[in-house]
C-alpha cells in the first residue's frame, strides 16, 4: 500500500490528475476460475501496453491497453483484436493486485502483478 501511495503522490506532483504511474507497470493476469480462461496484460511506465487473452473453449488473440492512475482510481482501457473495448476500473488492494469491475460486466475482477 505504501508503494501505491507513493505513486499516488508522484502523479500529484507531476501536477496531472490522469497520469499512469509506476503503479501500472509490469505484467499482470487477471485472476480467473474457469480452466482455459485468461486475460495477460503488460504495460509500461507510460501506462500504455499489450496483452493476450484466451476464452475458454472459445477465440484467443491480443488486446491493445491503456491505463490511468487518478488519485485511488486505476482505469484500464482494452481494444480487442476482433473490435470489443473495454473499461477496467478498480484500486490497489496491495503491491501487487488491483480489484474492480469491467463496464459491460459485474462482479468484481482482480488482476495480480507476476
Amino acid at each position: 500500500m505504501r508503494r501505491f501511495v507513493a505513486a499516488l503522490a508522484l502523479v500529484s506532483a507531476c501536477g496531472s490528475p490522469t497520469s499512469p504511474s509506476a503503479m501500472l507497470a509490469g505484467t499482470w493476469s487477471e485472476n480467473f476460475s474457469i480452466v482455459g480462461a485468461s486475460l495477460v496484460l503488460t504495460i509500461d511506465m507510460t501506462g500504455t501496453g499489450t496483452g493476450t487473452y484466451a476464452i475458454e473453449a472459445g477465440r484467443s488473440g491480443s488486446v491493445q491497453v491503456t491505463g490511468t492512475v487518478t488519485q485511488t482510481t486505476i482505469t484500464l482501457t482494452l481494444r480487442y483484436d476482433y473490435g470489443l473495448v473495454r473499461t477496467f476500473t478498480g484500486t490497489s488492494t496491495d503491491n501487487n493486485h488491483v480489484a474492480g469491475t469491467f463496464s459491460d460486466s459485474s462482479g468484481v475482477v482482480v488482476f495480480t502483478r507476476r
